[in-house]
Formats: structure tokens, C-alpha cells, sequence
């Protein structure tokens, strides 16, 4: 970037790194269905990178090749220890030569193992931490505009997903499916050089066995991944609408207690979870019957190649004893067979590594067109003019303007707008109107669709965009922290900025004093989002990063609308601060029109033009004006007298910002305030308790018929591998058998083959009934499981979610994790313990009665052969994930919080901050990646090579045994086998059982909650039911503190009578407790001391149900469920006729705009109208006692005029007490009664003029500083 004087020309773009795919190549992916092609997926490899990928190639390949070469080698030995002569002379050092080859085999595919998965690690790592590089480089060089079509909320989640299948797809699944293809060639190349013939008849069966196990791997991956598609409007994923329902429930507890909508939120879940039960089950099914499929074709295809080989050995060897070389004997066959079964499961095995690739692919071309996008407007160009100097005159010339996420809503139609030098100008107009454009053009955010914004003379389009936004400084009415320290947080505004920068802008931002309160000081953590602080604080640092940047235009929108009275007071204070230490150009956008009076010039807005500007008094002469007309709307709102009208506040963001917002503020998760947990909230210990065994049992009580079954079918599959190495074995002996004649041979195939059959077929029904019952079984346990637990969550008292392990997410998280592993702790125990039981029961029964010596020498390496199976099959498994790393976890923390506040990154020029701590979070999970690669290239060459070491030893030691004449051949072989198959079993079972610690965990965390009794029970029959309800309330000597802030008394002796009928409005600063109140009125919490008296009765001794009955409760952001409009507002009464809920929304003005949908109450929710369906919603319920808490500061003139409407009809449906939460004190004048509270009392009560009767009285100076703040914004001073 060069300094350049005003109207000098822009300097042409320079290319962004990065090749991209050239027009052809994506024209190309297109057309193969929107795929990069395989060398494009390597677009970030290095010389390095090929190197490593060359030899990651190599060694998978030699790996890959050894498997079949030990089944040479396996033919080899086999035909040595049945010599044509019957000598045994020469036997065993033939066999020990064959087992040295055996076990330098092992050595080097230890080698090739390790090499395979290191090199293949190591390169994903390095091409996928510059993918991340580049892909967050490429986001954050967007331009605004982008976001707003591209959804910020799930675009992290997206992006996150996308590199990490990118890294998949580009690393050892290469390298595994290289081995899977060596492999099979391998394997097959071996068979038919061994024996045409016999390959030949092998082969036929392939394509069958192949496309059976590629079914059977993705029937399960499939299901799980995709789940099973259901009709909801909402997504078309079950477990996607059960993690909705659950946790924006669990989210807006409040609003569930309130309504009493427990039953029906958890009838909700349920009938969720049934869908997702009948889809588990059916997965299940499937998955049974695939893998029975495939297995029954594999025995099949022995069945075939046993009977032929007996005819090919009975035609060689017994009927022409001068047999060549080339004669069929048991070894070859033994090669023929399993080499060419080898290669074929291996292109099985091949599929989920080939579809990690295409996945990889699909998703790289995503990746790599936001990458290669160009940006409208980047943030990142070093491109563009700077000016030597500003002065902050801004120009909008006949601009106009529509959001890309709304291109046929034109929001500016012709702007011409001029603020010179150092003006204080202020926006107004109404919704739509376009003020909050302003300031996104003059961040340049957004470019105008035609016209010109000038600043000092120069076109915006011409000046380097990051450069622009150092001159600007903006304070929002929400503003976005991130989740860092404070000082850290107000070193955002000025890059390197000093400590003594940053606690000077803190001092002069009214905010060093609170700072200094907390034990860290400036190290304090915000929190996400700066949800640890207070809305005054979060502001006030906002403004010391504001002032710490000291920009030459400050643009200020709606910066405290939002907040009490005392909190404004300091804040302005604050502002007064930023705005009198030197000369700026200030805009200005507000609601509440007397907060901008004494602008030098006042702009007023509407349907996309300038109608008027001038000063308030030049405004206000005009008669019929827009303004003197919103004025005029203002001033009707209060009882007071016009002139003071004016101080009326509405606080609101300005709606014309974009439909899908590209900031996102905090979700407001009640209707009530609760208190900001501290780190010192009691985390949960998280110890794995004694299993409760027999109440799990106990729960799949109703099921145990299907247990019986999957039982019967677990005792089959179990029993199915050992038994598979006998007929094996015998095979094999049978075709060493020389004393049979050949029609003999040919028989005793035909038998052999028959019991094959059998066997595959008992297989296939065995797996069938072993999956789909214990689906069954564990698919209802699940149900049930969550459905208790999401109750038992439900029912608990509020305080007990103010802990930060208690959120929505955490607990949302235990239903589906923890409550899914559940299911290892029964049915899969089950399941696995028989299979694992049987198969050694069977096994060793089988090695016992045929040699003791030989088969205490195979327990020996038996632990090492199933830790072998388990390892490839987890190799192999597309399912199986390791444990997350640390690094991409906080990676993909960091990028979702810098998305999520993009406008805050952008306004602040905050893009190298987020590269440079997103690179240091690559770095750290690369490192941990390469860590890992080490070990689990180790374990995997290992479990590649165990076999070969097995097998040394083994055949070397039967080898001697034989030529002792301790054991035959046939003994030894039939304990080979049958434990080597055994342990094929026992791996795959071992590898299912290997989550049982988190299993148990979770087991004790899932309980925990569903035996909790909560301190406050909402679901009960007992408690009183009065018959005649008056609306009386009483709070009596009450003494209360938050649970998550036992130390921190909110009422110290808190007194406080509210008759029947009355109005009553609770005033005080921040943290006196108003909305407190509402909480211990609905018995969200109980107090420590004192009572609450509703008609002179405790609240703890009434039934809880029937007394949120009698309450309604409408607050500043009211929550609405997903679901439809009409089922919305009956949650205030269930079971209301259509026609109850149509009058309802009639009386709350909200039948009309419901009306214009297609699908009138049948419109699932939205944005628009939440207030006036949360106003139906009380009106249906008619109740004795109402509260409002800001129940219209958040709206613009005309919604809250409409609004407040809706809210009379409410008032005047009968004579009900109405407590009222007032930041406004101008809004609470006509009050039956206000109550000031003060340091967790009331000190003051009365109606609006006795209490400004009282001199020095804690409300009139509330008033006083309201109406000298409204009166003189710019000018009131700080008092703390």
C-alpha cells in the first residue's frame, strides 16, 4: 500500500495466490458432477509433498503386495509338511527356511506400514494446513455481501467439514486404497499363476462378492451419515430435527417453565425420536442382511472352489503319480483359493477409501472456488489509494442500492446525501428506510448498484477498503466482542496498540474502574462473545477500542438504546468522551428522535431518498414534515405533555440490514435475565460411577424377545469363525490325502462343499437375527433412554441451568452421545461377549481335542493375531474417527466466532489478527497430527506384520512337533486354523467393545441427571389449588442470590405489596433486581429467606402448574419454537380450537400479516411478528396476572405503535395485575404504582408525582438524568 495524494489513480489488482482450476479444468469438473479432478485435490503439495507422496505410495504398494505373498508363502509351507515320499527327514529345515522368510516378510512390512501411514500423514498435514490458510484467507477477503447470501451460522460448520474431508481424501486413504489395489492384483496375479483353472472358477464369483462387501461397508456408513430422509420442512435429516427440538427447548427453558409446555415439548422429542428409532432399526436390518449377504457368498464361493479343487487334485496327483510342477496339489490350491479371495475382498475394502477421495474431490471444488472467488471488495488487497491526509467530508451522490441477499427490494432509490468535515449529522426515518445502509456504504461494506461515494473528494472504490476502515470507528447498539481478554479486546482497534494505550483508552471509555474490579484485571476473559460482561461494559469496551483507534468519522448506531438508565448515563458519558477529544465527523442513527436533537444536522429518511434535513428547530417548523410527524407519533405515546414527548426510547437495530445477518448477536435464551455464570461455577465431576447393569437390563425388559433373538443369532455368528477354520483345515488335509481314490477325493469335495453352504447360509440367518434384534432392543433402549433424560432436563429447576455444564449445548450433547453409547453397555455388550464366548469356547475346544502342546503355543501369539484383525478392520472401517484434535477443535472455535462477527473483523481491519492466531491453531494441530502419524504408523505396520511373525513361530514350532511324531499334519492344521479364525472373530468383536470407558461414563452421566431431584418440581399433582384467583402478590423480607453466585445477594430485604387489578412498574439501575422478580413470581428460583405471597398464599406451597397458569409473560425478545404459527400461540392454552387461536391473534393485531402467508397459520415461524404472536399467545391464556418486561423498547415507531396496540387489547380484556420492567421511565408514568429498587431493596415507592415529590428521591434523579441524557445527549457527563 502506497501513501498517495486525493484523485490519484488505483494501482491495478494483483493476483491472489493460489492457481485455482483454469476455466477448462472447471468446466471439466462440472461435468463429472461438480469434482475436481484427482491432480487438482493436490493443488497445495510441494516438492516436498510429491516426495513424500511417492514414497507413501511405494510403501503402501509393497504393503499391499506382502499380504499375498504371505498366502504363497502359507501354500508353500503347507505342501512342505505333506511330502509326496511321506519323509519327514528334511521337513523341518524346509519349514524353517519358510518361516525366516516368514519373518523377514514381517520386519519389512513393519517398515512399509510405517512408512505408508507417516508419509501419507505427513503430506495431508502440510497441503491441508495451507488449505486452511488459504480457505480462511479466501473468506475473509469477501465482501460483505457474500455473507449475507451465505449463511454465517452454518458456514463455519461448513467449512470446518469440508477441510478436514479434503485432508481425508488427500492422505491415508491414498495410501490405503494404493494398498487395497496392490493388494488385489497381487492377489489375483498370484492365483492364476499358481492355477489358471481354478482362478478362473474363483473369478467367475468376484463381481457377487465384491459388490456384497462394498454393501455391506456402506450400508451402515450411509445410514449413519446421511441418516434416513424424512418429510420435515425444516430439514430433511431426523437426528438434525431431534438436535433442533432439543436444544432450542433446553436453550429457552424460561419460556418452556412459563407456558407449562413441558408435556408437549417432550411429546414433541418423542414422536421425533420415533422416527429416528424405526430408521435405527431399519438400519440394522439392512445391515444384517448385507453382511449375512456377503458372507454367504464368500462360503459359497468356497464351497465351489473346494469341490472343484478336489476334482483338479484327485485328476493330478491321483491319477498320474509322475505329476509335474504344474499339477494341482493342497498347497496350490490353498494359494489358488486365498489369493484370489484376497484381492477380491480387498477391492471391497478399497470402496471406502475411494469414496473418501470423491468425497474429498466434491468437497475440494467448493473449497477451492471460494478460495479462487474474487472479491468485490477485499479486505486483503494491498491495492488501492490512501490519502495523505482526512479531513471526513462524505459525499453520496444519487446512489443507489439493494442488498445481494435481497436484489429485487431496492432500500436506497436515488441517495444524495453531503456531511462535511467534523459534522455531527443524525439519521431518522423509519424501518426500511435505509439509515443503516449509510453506514454499510460508508464501510464500504456494500458498493452502490449506480451512483458514487466520495470521501474527501475521492471515490470510496478507488481507496484501499482496509485503509478506508482505519479511518472509521463504529459503535453498535450490540456489539461484538470476541473470545479473548479485555486488553486484548481493546487492542483490536489500533494493531500493536500499547498497554498504556489501551488502559488510557479504557480510562477515558469510563471502563478502567470495572476492569480493575475483576481479579484479572485486563486478563480478564470476555467469554464467547463477551457474554461474561454486562451490556453497559460490553459497550464500554467497545468504545475503548473505538477511541484506542481515534478515527477521523465515527459512526454511532443505536450505541445505547439497549441499555438501563444508569448504564446509558456512563456509557454516553463515555461516547462524550470519544466525541470531544478531537474534531470528528460523526452519523448518527436513532429511534428515539430526542437522543440526536442537538445535531448539527438531522437527515430524515424515507422509502430510500432524503426527504429533509436541518436542525431540530428547522425540522420542526415545517408543517406536515416527516419528522415534526414522527415527533408528533412520539409524543402521543406518553402521558406527559409533547415538549416532553421527545424522551420517549425505543431501542432497535434498524431493519434494513439484510435478511440473513452477517453479525450475530447472542442468542437471548430467556425471557428473563440470568445471571452470567463465573468461573468459579462448580464444574461436574466427571467420574465413571458403578454401572448400574440391571436397571439397564431392566429398562429392555419389553424387549426380551428380541433379546432372545439377537442373542441365538450372536451364539451362530459367534460360533461361525471357528468353525470355518475346521471345515478349512479339513479341506486342506483332505487334499493331502493320497489313500483316497479320485472319485473318493471328488466326493468327499462334494461333502466338504455342502457343509460350506450350510455354513453360510446358518451365517446369513444368524447375522439377520443378530442385528436386527439387538437393533431393536438397542434402538428403544435409546428412545427411552432420551426421552427420560430430555424429561428429567426438562423438569429441572432453572438455577440448575445457569452452570456453564448445563447449557443447551452440553446437554443436548449427552442425549445424543451419551445416551448412544449407552447401547455399548447392553446390547452391544451382549452381543459382542457371546460372539466372543462362543468363538473361544468352540475354538479352543476344537485346538484342545487336536494338540494341547500345539494349542498352548497358539495362546501365546493369539492376543497378538485378534489385536492384528481389530487393527485392520479399524483401518478399514469408514466409520471409525479418531479423538478430535485439539488444535482444529479451537481452529474451528476461532473461525466461527471470526465469521460470525465479520463486520465487526472487517470494520476493525482485523483479518491479519485472525490469520496470524489462525495459523499458530493450524500449527498446533499439525504438530499434533505428525505426533500421532509416528504411533500409528507403528501400530499399523505392526497389525500388517503380526500375522507374519504369527506365523514364523507357528509352523516352525507345529514344524517340530511333526517331525517328532508328537502330532500329524491334520492335528495341527485343524488348530491353526480354527484359532486363526478365531481370532478374526474375536478382533472385530474387541474392536466393537473398545469404547467401553466412555461407554460407562456416559452410563453414569445420562443417570446422574435422570435421578436428580430437582429443587423446584414443575411436573407434580401436589401442592394447593386455589378455586378463586384476585392477582394479589407480596414479596416479604425476601433475601435471594443467583445459584451460580451464592455470594453475590441480589435482595438483601426486599419488601414489596402489589394489589390486585394494579399496575405496578419496578425501576432501578442495572442489577437492582427488576427482572428478578419476574423470576421468583413464575418460581424460576426460591428465595434464601423471606416469602412470595400470591393472594396470600405461598408460592412454594401452591401447585406449580396451576400457578403459571394464572401468569403470561411478554418480554423485549420472546422465544418461539419451531414449528407453526397456529402452534405457537396455542402454547399458551393447549388444547385451544383453531378458532380460539384465529381470535387471539386477531385481538393482538397479528391476524392480518399471518393472513398474507400462503399457508396462513400453518407458516412455520420466522422473523416477522414474533412480538404480536408472544402477544396472542398471552391473550389466549388470559391470565390474572401479566408481565411485561421491554415488551416494545426493541421495535421501530410503527411496530411498537402496533405492538402497544396489541397490548391494550390485552389490558383491557379485564381488570389483571400488570407488573411492568421499565429502562424507560417515560413509558411507566401512568403506573398504579412504581417501585425504585436500590442495593437488593425497595427504597422508594409511589406514583409517578409523589415520588419526583421527594427531594434527592433515588427516581427523581433517575428522571432527572433520563431527561437531562434526552434533553442533551452529546453533552451529559459521567457521575460514577
Amino acid at each position: 500500500m502506497k501513501s498517495i495524494e486525493r484523485n490519484a489513480p488505483v494501482a491495478p489488482l494483483t493476483p491472489q495466490p493460489g492457481d485455482g482450476l483454469s476455466k477448462k479444468g472447471q468446466a471439466k469438473a462440472k461435468q463429472r458432477g461438480d469434482l475436481v479432478s484427482f491432480r487438482h485435490l493436490f493443488r497445495y503439495a510441494d516438492r516436498t509433498d510429491v516426495l513424500l507422496m511417492a514414497v507413501g505410495t511405494i510403501a503402501a504398494i509393497a504393503t499391499g503386495t506382502s499380504q499375498p505373498l504371505r498366502i504363497l508363502l502359507f501354500g508353500n509351507v503347507v505342501t512342505t509338511f505333506n511330502p509326496v515320499d511321506g519323509s519327514y527327514d528334511h521337513m523341518l529345515h524346509e519349514v524353517s527356511k519358510i518361516s525366516l522368510s516368514f519373518l523377514a516378510m514381517g520386519l519389512a512390512v513393519v517398515t512399509t506400514g510405517f512408512i505408508q501411514v507417516v508419509a501419507w500423514t505427513y503430506t495431508s498435514t502440510r497441503q491441508s494446513e495451507r488449505l486452511r490458510l488459504a480457505y480462511i484467507t479466501g473468506i475473509l477477503k469477501q465482501d460483505i455481501g457474500w455473507f449475507d447470501v451465505n449463511n454465517p451460522q452454518s458456514l463455519a460448520t461448513k467449512i470446518t467439514e469440508s477441510v478436514l474431508l479434503i485432508q481425508d481424501g488427500m492422505g491415508r486413504k491414498v495410501g490405503d486404497y494404493w494398498n487395497c489395489i496392490a493388494m488385489a492384483v497381487a492377489g489375483v496375479s498370484i492365483g492364476f499363476k499358481s492355477g489358471w483353472k481354478l482362478s478362473a472358477v474363483v473369478v467367475a464369483f468376484l463381481p457377487v462378492l465384491v459388490l456384497g462387501l462394498a454393501c455391506m461397508m456402506k450400508t451402515t456408513a450411509r445410514a449413519v451419515q446421511n441418516a434416513i430422509k424424512v418429510d420435515r420442512s425444516i430439514d430433511p435429516s431426523i437426528h438434525f430435527f431431534i438436535k433442533t427440538v432439543a436444544e432450542e427447548a433446553l436453550a429457552n427453558i424460561r419460556t418452556v417453565h412459563v407456558f407449562n409446555s413441558i408435556p408437549a415439548t417432550s411429546a414433541k422429542y418423542n414422536d421425533a425420536l420415533q422416527l429416528a428409532e424405526a430408521a435405527g432399526i431399519k438400519k440394522g436390518l439392512m445391515t444384517g442382511i448385507g453382511g449375512g449377504f456377503t458372507f454367504m457368498m464368500i462360503f459359497t464361493t468356497y464351497a465351489v472352489a473346494i469341490s472343484y479343487g478336489a476334482v483338479l487334485v484327485a485328476t493330478d496327483n491321483l491319477t498320474q503319480p509322475g505329476c509335474t510342477s504344474d499339477c494341482y496339489d493342497g498347497g496350490k490350491v490353498l494359494t489358488v483359493f486365498f489369493g484370489v479371495i484376497m484381492g477380491a475382498m480387498a477391492l471391497g475394502q478399497a470402496n471406502p477409501s475411494m469414496e473418501a477421495i470423491v468425497s474429498a474431490r466434491a468437497a475440494a471444488f467448493e473449497a477451492y472456488g471460494t478460495i479462487d472467488r474474487p472479491s468485490k471488495i477485499d479486505a486483503l488487497t494491498t491495492d488501492g489509494a490512501t490519502l495523505s491526509s482526512v479531513e471526513g467530508r462524505i459525499e453520496l451522490i444519487e446512489v443507489e442500492f439493494q442488498y445481494p441477499s435481497r436484489p429485487h427490494i431496492p432500500v436506497c432509490k436515488g441517495y444524495s446525501l453531503t456531511i462535511e468535515a467534523g459534522e455531527k449529522v443524525a439519521l431518522v426515518g423509519p424501518s426500511g428506510s435505509g439509515k443503516s445502509t449509510i453506514v454499510s456504504l460508508v464501510e464500504r461494506f456494500y458498493d452502490p448498484i449506480h451512483g458514487v461515494v466520495r470521501l474527501d473528494g475521492v471515490d470510496l472504490k478507488t481507496l484501499n477498503p482496509r485503509w478506508l476502515r482505519q479511518q472509521i470507528g463504529l459503535v453498535g447498539q450490540e456489539p461484538c466482542l470476541f473470545a479473548a481478554s479485555i486488553a486484548v479486546n481493546i487492542g483490536h482497534g489500533k494493531p500493536g496498540a500499547t498497554m498504556e494505550e489501551i488502559r488510557d483508552a479504557a480510562k477515558r471509555a469510563n471502563a478502567l474502574e470495572f476492569i480493575q474490579s475483576f481479579p484479572l484485571g485486563f486478563d480478564t476473559l470476555v467469554g464467547d462473545r463477551g457474554t461474561q460482561l454486562s451490556g453497559g461494559q460490553k459497550q464500554r469496551i467497545a468504545i475503548a477500542r473505538a477511541i484506542v483507534k481515534n478515527p477521523a468519522i465515527l459512526l454511532l448506531d443505536e450505541a445505547t438504546s439497549a441499555l438501563d438508565t444508569e448504564s446509558e448515563r456512563i456509557v454516553q458519558a463515555s461516547l462524550d468522551a470519544l466525541l470531544n477529544d478531537r474534531k470528528r465527523t460523526t452519523i448518527i442513527i436513532a429511534h428515539r428522535l430526542a437522543t440526536i436533537r442537538n445535531a448539527d444536522r438531522i437527515v430524515v429518511l424515507c422509502e430510500g431518498k432524503v426527504v429533509e434535513q436541518g436542525s431540530h428547530e428547522h425540522l420542526m417548523q415545517i408543517d406536515q414534515g416527516q419528522y415534526r410527524m414522527l415527533v408528533d407519533a412520539q409524543s402521543r405515546k406518553s402521558p406527559r405533555k409533547a415538549s416532553n414527548a421527545v424522551m420517549k426510547l425505543t431501542s432497535s437495530v434498524d431493519d434494513d440490514v439484510p435478511a440473513s445477518p452477517t453479525e450475530i448477536p447472542v442468542p437471548v435464551a430467556a425471557t428473563t435475565s440470568a445471571p452470567a455464570s463465573t468461573p468459579s461455577s462448580p464444574k461436574k465431576k466427571k467420574t465413571a460411577n458403578q454401572v448400574p447393569y440391571g436397571r439397564i437390563w431392566t429398562m429392555s425388559q419389553p424387549e426380551v424377545g428380541y433379546l432372545v433373538m439377537g442373542s441365538m443369532g450372536s451364539l451362530i455368528t459367534g460360533a461361525t469363525f471357528p468353525l470355518w477354520g475346521y471345515l478349512l483345515s479339513s479341506c486342506i488335509v483332505l487334499f493331502f490325502n493320497f489313500k483316497l481314490t479320485a472319485d473318493e477325493m471328488k466326493l468327499e469335495g462334494l461333502k466338504w462343499s455342502g457343509y460350506f453352504l450350510i455354513l453360510g447360509a446358518t451365517y446369513c440367518v444368524g447375522n439377520v437375527a443378530q442385528n436386527y434384534g439387538f437393533s431393536v432392543v438397542s434402538e428403544r433402549l435409546t428412545t427411552r433412554l432420551r426421552a427420560l433424560g430430555f424429561a428429567a432436563m426438562l423438569r429441572q429447576e432453572v438455577g440448575w441451568y445457569d452452570f456453564p455444564e448445563h447449557s443447551a449445548g452440553a446437554l443436548q450433547a449427552s442425549l445424543s452421545t451419551d445416551c448412544a453409547l449407552i447401547q455399548k453397555m447392553s446390547s452391544d455388550l451382549l452381543k459382542n461377549v457371546l460372539n466372543v464366548v462362543v468363538c473361544l469356547v468352540i475354538g479352543f475346544t476344537i485346538a484342545f481335542y487336536h494338540s494341547w502342546q500345539m494349542t498352548l503355543a497358539l495362546m501365546g501369539v493369539f492376543p497378538l493375531m485378534g489385536f492384528a484383525s481389530k487393527m485392520r478392520a479399524k483401518s478399514f472401517n469408514p466409520q471409525v474417527k479418531e479423538d478430535e484434535n485439539e488444535g482444529d477443535v479451537m481452529a474451528g472455535a476461532l473461525l466461527s466466532e471470526a465469521i460470525g462477527s465479520i463486520r465487526t473483523v472487517a470494520s476493525f481491519g482485523m483479518e491479519d489478527v485472525i490469520q496470524a492466531h489462525f495459523t499458530k491453531l493450524v500449527a498446533m494441530a499439525g504438530a499434533d497430527n505428525r505426533r500421532a502419524a509416528l504411533s500409528m504408523g507403528f501400530v499399523f505396520g505392526l497389525s500388517q506384520a503380526m500375522m507374519f511373525f504369527a506365523m514364523a513361530f507357528l509352523f516352525w514350532f507345529g514344524g517340530y512337533l511333526i517331525s517328532h511324531r508328537i502330532i500329524v499334519f491334520a492335528d495341527m492344521f485343524s488348530v491353526l486354523m480354527s484359532l486363526m479364525m478365531s481370532s478374526f472373530g474375536l478382533g472385530t468383536a474387541a474392536q466393537a467393545l473398545g469404547g467401553m470407558g466412555k461407554a460407562k461414563q456416559a452410563t453414569a452421566n445420562v443417570f446422574a441427571i435422570v435421578d436428580r431431584v430437582p429443587a423446584i418440581e414443575c411436573i407434580t399433582n401436589d401442592g394447593v389449588k386455589p378455586t378463586l384467583v384476585v392477582g394479589r402478590i407480596e414479596f416479604q423480607n425476601v433475601q435471594f442470590a443467583y445459584p451460580s453466585r451464592p455470594d453475590s445477594l441480589v435482595y438483601k430485604d426486599y419488601n414489596l405489596v402489589i394489589e390486585a387489578g394494579t399496575t405496578v412498574a419496578l425501576v432501578g439501575s442495572s442489577g437492582s433486581g427488576k427482572s428478578t422478580a419476574i423470576g421468583l413470581l413464575e418460581r424460576f428460583y426460591d428465595p434464601y429467606a423471606g416469602r412470595v405471597l400470591f393472594d396470600g398464599v405461598d408460592i412454594r406451597t401452591l401447585n406449580l402448574t396451576w400457578l403459571r397458569e394464572h401468569i403470561s409473560l411478554v418480554g423485549q425478545e420472546p422465544v418461539l419454537f419451531v414449528g407453526t404459527i397456529a402452534d405457537n400461540i396455542a402454547t399458551g392454552k393447549p388444547g385451544s380450537s383453531q378458532d380460539e387461536v384465529e381470535k387471539a391473534a386477531q385481538m393482538a393485531n397479528a391476524h392480518d400479516f399471518i393472513q398474507q402467508f400462503p399457508e396462513k397459520y400453518n407458516t412455520q415461524v420466522g422473523d416477522r411478528g414474533i412480538q404480536r404472536i408472544a402477544i396472542a399467545r398471552a391473550i389466549l391464556r388470559d391470565p390474572e396476572v401479566l408481565l411485561l418486561d421491554e415488551a416494545t423498547s426493541a421495535l421501530d415507531n410503527e411496530s411498537e405503535r402496533i405492538v402497544q396496540a396489541s397490548l391494550d387489547a390485552l389490558l383491557d380484556m379485564k381488570k389483571r395485575t400488570t407488573i411492568v420492567v421499565a429502562h424507560r421511565l417515560t413509558t411507566i408514568q401512568s403506573a398504579d404504582l412504581i417501585a425504585v429498587a436500590h442495593d437488593g431493596r425497595i427504597v422508594e415507592q409511589g406514583t409517578h408525582t409523589e415520588l419526583l415529590d421527594i427531594p434527592s428521591g433515588l427516581y427523581r434523579t433517575l428522571v432527572a438524568r433520563q431527561v437531562d441524557g434526552n434533553a442533551n445527549p452529546a453533552t451529559t457527563t459521567s457521575e460514577e
